[in-house]
């Protein structure tokens, strides 16, 4: 399993800073970074963290997304607004049970990013994210609290965890690897001739593709092997 980092995107409420700290610790998870918080770590929310007040004490806090993605080889993004149209590349969800399964099999750092809880992560956010995974809920009332959709998405990544055994299968392909092959793609649309707002699409879906897949090292050295004699050629 990659090692997980938690990002909460300009938490408002404290009491579910504390409560998403408790859900980390009760997961197997101690890495969490906080962006531009709107809120003080201060009595309610330890009160709600219970015993995982190192957790809380342990954050880091920055002032931009940039930061908080350092060193980061996949950043998951979550959202509770899902694509309802094929054309809309950015919040083509997987569901969290896919998620945890993929993110089993390889290792590396993941940046796991829950958004503000009044309007979630922005369009801007999303675009930053290699992957978005959703909670299906009823239609009537789609959105979770923040603290709720936090604890399904750790009991999912802890079951797959556990379940297989820590299991991987070849060291992940790097951002720096699929940006070569992202931008090789990129080359190769320009070469065919593609208008710009269809390079622009295909771009998209192709970053979409590779993000969940998950693939590894290997995969993405003879993928940019062939694109790069494609290109020449």
């Amino acid at each position: 399993m990659v090692n997980v980092r938690v990002v909460l995107v300009a938490p408002e409420h404290a009491g579910n800073v504390g409560a998403i700290a408790r859900l980390m610790k009760n997961f197997g998870l101690s890495r969490l970074c906080l962006v531009a918080p709107q809120v003080e770590l201060e009595n309610d929310a330890y009160a709600r963290a219970v015993h995982a007040g190192d957790v809380l004490a342990g954050a880091s806090i920055v002032g931009a997304l940039d930061e908080a993605l350092a060193g980061v080889d996949w950043v998951i993004g979550t959202t509770a607004v899902v694509a309802t149209k094929s054309s809309n590349l950015r919040r083509t969800a997987i569901t969290v049970d896919e998620l945890a399964t993929r993110l089993q099999s390889r290792r590396g750092e993941a940046a796991l990013l829950f958004g503000r809880e009044g309007s979630g992560l922005s369009n801007r956010e999303l675009d930053r994210c290699d992957v978005v995974t959703s909670i299906p809920s009823s239609p009537t009332y789609r959105a979770l609290n923040v603290a709720s959709a936090a604890a399904i998405i750790f009991y999912e990544l802890w079951t797959a965890d556990v379940a297989g055994g820590g299991r991987g299968y070849g060291a992940a392909a790097d951002a720096s690897a699929r940006g070569r092959l992202l931008a090789l793609f990129t080359a190769l649309a320009v070469k065919e001739g593609a208008p710009p707002h269809r390079r622009r699409l295909a771009a998209t879906a192709f970053k979409n593709v590779l993000s969940r897949a998950f693939i590894s090292k290997r995969e993405a050295s003879l993928l940019i092997g062939v694109l790069r004699r494609a290109v020449e050629a």
